[in-house]
């Protein structure tokens, strides 16, 4: 079971002793954590409460200002619901000053637009991007930090519930295994969502402006057979390239499949590991990820909902579609 503190006004923290439901919420792909409690009404903590703290034993899993403070009020009592956001949500919501670096580094991009908001680096380090990096009029300082680490490692921006950035990309960790009768966690509910109308079977791409799109690249992943869902890309475009391309059809792929699972207990651990699932129907899925968890608290009990996307098509895969087909 989680703790859940409050932070006041004052910067004293408070530990909620009646919290009715907890839902913490983690996706990959949403660059903020977030986290709604409902408790038993309280005037304190609705007239003075700011953030909100939840914790598995002394490990601290998510830290956030409070987004709002709802007072809910009817014929069987008063709640108050709480909703906060982790530190991502400040990067988020502030612009960052227009200004050019010239071959900036992750220490520097960390200090002007990092620890402003209490975001320490978890990762990177002292070699710079070779190269300018223009902060536009609006632009937020999400999209500053993203826009380097896209630039320089070639990765996406994470930054965790408690406040760490990683700008190599999510930690992987050990690879994950869920089955349905073993393993590393056990599920005892699973969804599978084949969604062929999010492949992406080509893209027409032209290198010079004076061309047309006569070049082509075509998804290799044995499930876009058959598929056509056609996109063209404009190379010849400022910060356009081949490898853009690559990732149109790799998302494609990402997001063609999805399995959900229904676990016991909390899991936000996982977010981000390689995973695999023995199911006694599906058979042996691999080349998995842990896109999202969504850890709920209620009067059923603790339970985590588990996001497994694919990160790539192998033989085996393809042998366990044809299994699954035969079994439908």
């Amino acid at each position: 079971m989680l703790k859940y503190t409050v932070t006041d006004n004052n910067g004293r923290e408070t530990e909620l002793d009646n919290v009715l439901t907890a839902v913490l919420d983690s996706d990959i792909d949403v660059p903020a954590d977030s986290l709604t409690v409902t408790v038993l009404f309280d005037s304190a903590i609705r007239s003075k409460a700011e953030g909100i703290r939840a914790y598995m034993g002394d490990r601290l899993l998510f830290r956030g200002k409070l987004d709002s403070v709802m007072t809910i009020k009817t014929a069987s009592g008063v709640l108050l619901k709480l909703s906060a956001r982790s530190p991502a949500a400040a990067l988020l919501d502030n612009e960052a000053e227009p200004v050019t670096y010239s071959n900036p580094t992750a220490v520097l991009i960390e200090r002007k637009h990092l620890s402003p908001f209490g975001i320490t680096l978890a990762d990177g380090d002292g070699i710079p991007l070779y190269d300018r990096l223009k902060i536009e009029k609006g632009m937020s300082h999400w999209q500053v930090a993203r826009s380097f680490c896209r630039s320089r490692y070639g990765s996406e921006l994470r930054v965790t519930g408690d406040g760490r950035a990683f700008f190599k990309g999510v930690p992987a960790g050990e690879t994950s295994v869920f089955s349905d009768f073993g393993g590393d966690v056990v599920y005892y509910n699973i969804r599978e969502n084949i969604r062929r109308h999010r492949l992406i079977s080509e893209i027409k791409l032209k290198f010079s402006q004076a061309n047309t799109y006569s070049s082509s690249l075509k998804n290799t992943n044995p499930e876009a057979s058959g598929v056509t869902r056609v996109r063209y890309l404009n190379a010849a475009a400022d910060h356009t390239t081949l490898v853009t391309a690559d990732k149109m059809l790799q998302n494609s792929n990402r997001e063609s499949y999805v399995l959900s699972l229904w676990c016991r207990g909390c899991h936000t651990e996982r977010l981000g590991s390689a995973a695999k699932v023995d199911d006694s129907v599906l058979g042996t899925v691999g080349g998995l990820t842990v896109r999202g968890v969504k850890y709920i608290s209620d009067r059923q009990g603790e339970r985590s909902i588990i996001t497994l996307k694919k990160e790539r098509y192998d033989v085996a895969d393809e042998l366990h579609n044809e299994k699954f087909n035969d079994i439908a």
